[in-house]
Formats: structure tokens, sequence, C-alpha cells
């Protein structure tokens, strides 16, 4: 089996020779600097950190923090002072009046408002390991996807080389008479297809090299960054996907839960001072009092707002199940394809073992001067792309092994 350490090293030969190295200038579009001690796990945790969705973790921490401040208060909202003063029309009596009003948590509230920040400080962890699942899923694809190109780009540049020898052969033969000049024509034809599909080829690798860079803002490449098989066979509970969509479930519960307790408002606690004072010949008079204002209605009033959370746990509920049958498809579907890679890696070796085997044959006859150098170097060309077709289906089935861990919600 071609070992994948010297599919790493025809992968950096090949990319050298299209894409210019550079230290690390992103604004450089087809640089890239390769870096051996640079892992998959590490290349997912800096570009997570330079991605844009780290606004939107940062957002969400800063809910859960203000959630968390809520539910630790003593009082269920901002408390109001009145202040207020009347003066008679004689000059001689005043009128104060002072209060404060603090809404107080009803029974069991408190303890809601609690679960909502538990949830919402599960929903960000569980928002952010879900982040970087995405995160890891397109950095897996580009990669493979780059050897994937630059195995091509070799395929391309064989078969220049070898359309460029027949062309030298078929110049020859013209010289000394053997060919006339109208089967020459033929001949560079086919060498101009070739050169076109090399250009091709390298412009789908500077493609794949500028998506690379998008994609992690960085010119940085790993040198290794194939992956083994996760034992998990089937969706887990603990998959960042599913865990994502619970931890919404579960904090939609909570506030469903936390606007049943309140009603239709808060209930209110008001302790206030009155103060009168008259002429010299008047008495003054001081009183103190206490009012509890208890909201009424909450079936009636909050109902609409109840719907509505019932209405998104439900909708919440049904993507839950969407989702479990889409990931269940995609481990499926990835799995088949490793078995088909398997098989198919398997006749690719033996196909290279016959290629391997006709080159030696026909090296020998070559010597002997048995077979024409056209023939050979024909035959030696089938031996490479069918080598190059081993090397090619490896990088398919590790991607495939990639894609199945990426299914099954396996970070790198």
């Amino acid at each position: 089996m071609v070992c994948l350490g010297y599919l790493n090293r025809l992968f950096l030969l090949a990319i050298v020779s299209t894409v210019c190295l550079a230290e690390s200038d992103f604004n450089d579009s087809f640089s890239l600097r390769y870096e051996k001690g640079l892992s998959l796990s590490t290349l997912v945790e800096n570009t997570l950190a330079k991605s844009p969705d780290q606004l939107w973790l940062e957002a969400l921490e800063s809910e859960a923090n203000a959630l968390r401040k809520r539910s630790d208060s003593w009082v269920a909202g901002a408390a109001s002072v009145a202040l207020g003063y009347q003066e008679a029309s004689s000059g001689t009596l005043h009128y104060i009046d002072g209060g404060v009003s603090v809404p107080l948590w009803h029974w069991g509230q408190q303890d809601a408002e609690a679960l909502i920040a538990d949830k919402a400080e599960q929903g960000l962890f569980d928002q952010a390991i879900h982040v970087k699942l995405q995160m890891a899923g397109l950095i897996r694809a580009v990669l493979w996807d780059l050897a994937l190109v630059e195995c091509k780009l070799t395929e391309a540049v064989l078969a220049v080389d070898f359309s460029e020898h027949i062309l030298a052969t078929a110049v020859q033969s013209v010289q000394l008479g053997e060919l006339s000049h109208l089967d020459l024509l033929p001949v560079k034809s086919e060498l101009l297809i070739k050169k076109s599909a090399l250009l091709r080829a390298k412009v789908d690798l500077n493609k794949m090299a500028k998506r690379y860079q998008t994609i992690t803002r960085s010119n940085v490449v790993p040198v290794h960054f194939e992956e083994s098989r996760t034992e998990l066979r089937e969706i887990d509970i603990n998959h960042s996907s599913l865990a994502f969509i619970n931890s919404k479930i579960t904090r939609k519960q909570a506030e469903y839960q936390a606007l049943i307790l309140r009603g239709s408002g808060q209930t209110t606690l008001s302790l206030g001072v009155n103060s009168d004072r008259g002429d010299a010949r008047s008495n003054d008079a001081e009183s103190f009092n206490i009012a509890l204002n208890i909201p009424l209605g909450s079936a009636v009033h909050n109902g609409p707002d109840l719907a509505v959370k019932n209405i998104e746990i439900n909708k919440l509920l049904a993507d839950r199940m969407y989702l479990i049958r889409k990931l269940n498809e995609h481990v499926f579907e990835v799995s088949q394809n490793l078995m088909l890679g398997e098989d198919i890696l398997v006749m690719a070796m033996e196909i290279a073992q016959l290629e391997g085997d006709r080159l030696k044959i026909a090296e020998s006859s070559y010597n002997a001067g048995e077979l024409s150098l056209q023939k050979f170097k024909s035959i030696q060309l089938s031996q490479q792309l069918a080598q190059l077709k081993v090397t090619k289906q490896l990088i398919f089935n590790k991607k495939n092994i990639a894609l199945y861990n990426q299914s099954l919600g396996v970070l790198p």
C-alpha cells in the first residue's frame, strides 16, 4: 500500500511547483507555507479564534451573564421611587408624598429564572462546540480537496511529459522521412490539449489554495492531517448538533415555565410616607402606608405569549427529528463510501501491480531491442498513472474517514 507519508511529500512537491511559498502574507492569494508541527486540531482552534462566529459567541456569553445577574437579584425587577410636593394657594399648607415600589418574585419564579440562566450557559457551551465542529468540517474538506487537486495536477504533468516525448519522437521521424508533416499535426494537437488540461489543473490548485486561505484566514498548512476512524458506529446523544438543539429546546421550556409563573405581571410592594405642613396654628400630620399590588387574570393576558413559546418548542422538536434523520442518512452514506473505497483501493493496487510487472517485461524487451522507445514510454506512463490512481484512491479513503468522523460529531 502507498504510505501516506509518501503522499504528503508528493503533495508538498507538486504544490511548491505551482504555488509560491511565503512566510505568512494573507494578501498574497497563492502563498502557502507548510508546517510539520501544525496539527489538525490546532489549525481548527486557530481558525475558530479568528472566525466571525466568535463575536456571536461573545454576545451569547454576555446574555448568559445578564440572565445570571437577573436570577441572583433579590427583587424581580427594578425598584422605583416616587416623590411628590404640593402647596396650597394660600402659601401656608405644604403636602409632601414619598414612596418606594419594589417588584417581588412570585413563588418559584426566581428558581425558574435561574434555570433559564443555567440553560443559557449550557447553550453557550453547546453552541461553541457546534461552531467548532462546523469549522472542523470545512477545514477537513478543503485539506483533502487540496490533496485531490494536487493529485490531478501530477497526473496532468505526467500526461504533458509523455506528449512532449511523443512529439519529439514524431519530429525525429519526420526529419528521417519516416512520417509526413501531416502526421505531425495530430501529435501537436494532442500536446496542446494536454497542456490546456495542465493549465486548468494549476488554476484549480490556485482556487483551492485561495479557498483554504479564505476558510482558515491563514497561509500555514499542516503537512500531516490524516485521521483514524472513530470507534462510533451510530449517532450519539452527545453529538454536538443534537446537544445544540437540545439546549435550545430545554431553554425554551424553561422560559415557558417562567412565563407561567410570572403571570400577567409582577407583584409589587409599595412603601410610602405622607407629610402635611400647615401654618403655626395648625397641627402637622404624617402617615406611613404599605400597599401590595397583585396582578390578576394571568391565564387570559399571558395566554398568547405562552402559545408563541409553545410553537417555538414544537418547531424545535420537529427540527430535532429531521436532524436525527439527516445525520443518520449521512452516516450511512459515508460508511457505504468507506466500504466502496476500500474495495476500489484493492483493485487499484492490483492494477498497479500488474502495470508494474508489465513495465518490467517491457524494460527487458526495450533493452533487448524488441520494443520501440515510444511503446516503452507508453507502458511506463500507464504504470505511473496506475500508481497515481492508487494514491488518489487513498486520498479519497482518507477523506471519507474524515467525513465519517465529522458526521458522527468527532472533533480532530
